[in-house]
């Protein structure tokens, strides 16, 4: 081969594996903790898990060094907070800029172009008719930081029309592990529940959603804050009231049977109690398992949410199912 065309060929490939490189997630094992985490341990404690306050929902950067949480003060609006891992340790949290209203359960697409998170704020020229509305807000990177929030459009995003309640056309997280296929949860006007929904997301547009069904024999069981491990083998979510659970809100795996998902079971112990567990998040790489949980005081009275960690691994999702 003559030595220009070598050259150029060598030039190509570079140039090809940087492109290839930079369209990946640039996902590293990152250790959040000294020594294997076994059991259920409060996350960044005294920091991030913090004493008076209810925190729940992290999401992490695409690198894993930066932290978005829910966190909610005593008689005060639930905010997005973030914390950056310096040196092992992570910062004292700072209210994130977009997070001016009732705004919570932080996603971050895996190449780290598009933000999502929940919010109470009002849809301009389309109203909250009901007694409350949550609905989901995107912002795209930019240069600076994240640009301007918007609603995502209708049939993801719904107002309440005169005389609905809390849960109906309530929606507060999406969540996607290839950036293009989002799961969500929403009780659409006319459902009996909170169901699970897939949409694509093409040149810039969401698809129809399409309704996941099968993980109950019931559907009068709600399903909430759904989210796909970093493999996509298995599909986590919480609900309540479920045969077989421990009691309270309780956490649910479905495993992946290609093209569809199986009849989903109790993720059991050590993460199920008969206190309150939801909002199951991974890291970036998979390693490490991220659950709320508030004690249950009876009486409709719950103590404040706080986040815990536990290695995945220690979880055994795969015994789980015959």
């Amino acid at each position: 081969m003559p030595l220009m065309n070598f050259y150029n060929l060598t030039i190509l490939s570079l140039v090809l594996f940087a492109v290839s490189c930079h369209d990946r997630p640039h996902v590293t094992e990152i250790k959040y903790a000294d020594g294997a985490i076994t059991e259920p341990s409060l996350f960044g404690e005294g920091i991030i898990s913090s004493e008076g306050n209810s925190e729940f929902s992290v999401m992490f950067s695409p690198d894993g060094r930066r932290v978005y949480f829910s966190r909610r003060a005593p008689g005060e609006k639930q905010k997005i907070y973030q914390s950056d891992l310096i040196r092992g340790v992570w910062s004292d949290p700072v209210r994130s800029a977009f997070s001016t209203d009732r705004d919570e359960t932080p996603s971050i697409t895996p190449n780290g172009e598009l933000f999502f998170f929940g919010s109470e704020r009002p849809i301009p020229s389309k109203s909250n008719q009901g007694n409350f509305d949550m609905n989901i807000w995107m912002m795209k990177k930019v240069q600076d930081g994240w640009s301007e929030a918007q609603p995502l459009p209708y049939p993801i995003n719904d107002v309440q029309q005169e005389g609905e309640e809390w849960p109906s056309s309530n929606n507060n997280f999406i969540h996607t592990i290839d950036n293009t296929n989002f799961y969500y949860t929403s009780m659409y006007r006319g459902s009996a529940a909170v169901k699970l929904y897939q949409t694509e997301y093409i040149d810039n547009v969401f698809s129809d959603p399409i309704e996941i069904t099968g993980l109950f024999e019931e559907d009068k069981y709600w399903i909430y804050s759904a989210v796909l491990s970093p493999d996509g083998k298995y599909l986590l979510f919480n609900s309540y009231g479920v045969p077989g659970g421990a009691g309270g809100e309780d956490i649910y795996v479905s495993r992946s049977l290609g093209g569809k998902w199986s009849p989903a079971v109790p993720i059991g112990s050590p993460v199920n109690t008969k206190n309150e567990e939801s909002s199951p998040r991974f890291s970036r790489d998979g390693k490490y398992f991220f659950f709320s949980r508030a004690a249950n005081r009876g009486n409709g009275e719950y103590g404040e949410w706080s986040i815990y960690i536990i290695e995945t691994a220690y979880l055994q999702l795969d015994t789980l199912f015959p």
